[in-house]
């Protein structure tokens, strides 16, 4: 019974040490993981700050280090151990990382752009160099640790053979026990390594494992349940990236459609042009046999039509100076004034210095009067007057064509004023006033009063189109 209580008190001093030693080995890799873990949640706020100047990120910032600060042990002493000078380097290594970390932060305040965008590159990999380290440190303790496991276990072996010769029963008991201590640990072990087989092959949708063990297994069971949730989270933000991915080439296309309906605009304006060659000769060819007949009205005439067909064709630009605009509307004006030289009547208030200064839409101004003449004058005998107005009250230039004629009904008026949307099926009958109006609407989309339209029966309409000259027009795709 001596030797037998020896033998037990020998083991169970030894049992004693073993889980001294265990203990010690998981919370030196506990305190590692929990370093591991604060470094994350410094990395991650830094570089949300450094992004977006977010308070929030800069608080969580600088909890983060204050709490890594804490962390860290002030007594560092020398040892022969070679996992020891590792973890001691360690240590060094984030002393470095928060002293990087503090002049970031300074660099921000500062607006040093170019600096701290070189500076979190080069924390970044001092970052995951000391993860990497930490996880060498690990993986030498548990190397280490198993080495001693094997040790001792050799030792209890022995202890187990020259206890059996003694006491048949009690150490058949002591086995018993022994195998229900291994079953608990090897339990969860399996587990995890099945979980990790899953995982591996795509699996994350696992139940978490709570298999009751000793503690330093339950603690590497929590951490493998942690990594499998970030795991998933990571997954889970990849989708919602390629959703937000998917929403932007959504939006791609809808700007093709706008494109495409811009394109068919143009391609029905160019049907609509002759051959610029046969028609400017063969005008130039009246002009010169006018003025041979010495008929000074239709020389007149053909030089007018020749420069509005020039102005009508030449011009591929989206916007032009206003003196060009003007330039191309006096022209058809002029022709018309031949035609009707009793009917109708042009009124020009225009700022001459602001012809040169300023831009407008092309193909704008021809249109309106065209649509004066051509409906607010139908069917009466009197005199039309057309006036031009072109107006600059800061920010906006303010280009007005008025008529003294018809008016135009309301119904009419709201439907022109409505813009149209991407989805609009363009008709071949869009042209003139509705055309001008949607160009407007389309140049500038956050300008709601780019274009008004005041109309009364038989007092006529006045049809401003206001330019804010301080908003670029969207001309580009």
């Amino acid at each position: 019974m001596g030797f037998t209580f020896v033998s037990f008190g020998f083991i169970f001093m030894n049992s004693l040490k073993i889980q001294e030693i265990a203990d010690q080995r998981f919370a030196d890799e506990q305190f590692l993981h929990e370093l591991s873990v604060q470094l994350r949640d410094i990395q991650e706020p830094l570089e949300a700050y450094l992004s977006t100047f977010s308070s929030s990120s800069l608080s969580q910032l600088l909890f983060a280090t204050e709490t890594l600060r804490e962390a860290l042990p002030d007594e560092r002493p020398i040892y022969n151990d070679f996992s020891e000078l590792m973890r001691r380097d360690i240590y060094f290594l984030m002393d470095t990382y928060l002293l990087r970390v503090d002049l970031l932060v300074d660099q921000k305040r500062g607006r040093k752009v170019s600096s701290y965008t070189q500076g979190f590159e080069e924390l970044s990999i001092l970052y995951n160099y000391i993860v990497e380290r930490i996880d060498e440190v690990s993986l030498r303790g548990f190397r280490n640790q198993l080495g001693e496991y094997r040790n001792f276990l050799v030792l209890f072996r022995k202890m187990q053979m020259y206890s059996l010769l003694l006491i048949m029963l009690i150490m058949a008991l002591a086995f018993s026990i022994l195998m229900k201590n291994v079953n608990t640990i090897s339990k969860p072990l399996f587990e995890l390594s099945g979980m990790a087989a899953q995982i591996s092959s795509g699996n994350l949708d696992l139940p978490d494992i709570n298999t009751p063990s000793v503690k330093e297994i339950n603690h590497v069971s929590m951490a493998f349940n942690d990594m499998k949730k970030s795991i998933a989270h990571y997954i889970e933000e990849l989708k919602k990236q390629k959703n937000i991915e998917q929403q932007i080439m959504t939006e791609r296309v809808r700007n093709l459609k706008m494109e495409q309906l811009l394109k068919r605009m143009e391609l029905y304006t160019m049907q609509a042009q002759m051959n610029p060659h046969f028609l400017f000769n063969t005008l130039n060819t009246g002009v010169q046999l006018a003025i041979v007949e010495k008929a000074e009205k239709t020389a007149d005439f053909m030089e007018n039509l020749a420069a509005l067909f020039r102005y009508n064709i030449r011009e591929k630009k989206f916007f032009v100076s206003l003196r060009h605009e003007v330039e191309g509307m006096q022209s058809y004006f002029n022709i018309l004034k031949i035609r009707f030289p009793h009917s109708l009547s042009l009124i020009m208030d225009v700022q001459e210095e602001l012809l040169d200064r300023y831009s407008a839409p092309v193909m704008v101004l021809q249109p309106l009067v065209e649509n004066s003449i051509l409906h607010a004058f139908k069917d009466r005998e009197r005199l039309g007057t057309v006036t031009l107005s072109i107006r600059y009250e800061n920010p906006f230039l303010r280009i007005s064509v008025k008529d003294d004629g018809v008016g135009i009904p309301e119904k009419t008026v709201k439907a022109l004023l409505t813009p149209h949307t991407h989805d609009y099926q363009l008709s071949s009958k869009v042209m003139g006033l509705e055309n001008v109006i949607q160009r407007c609407y389309f140049f500038y989309p956050d300008e709601q009063n780019v274009i008004e339209i005041n109309s009364n029966n038989d007092l006529g309409t006045e049809i401003i189109i206001n330019i804010n000259t301080e908003v670029e027009p969207c001309i580009e795709f």
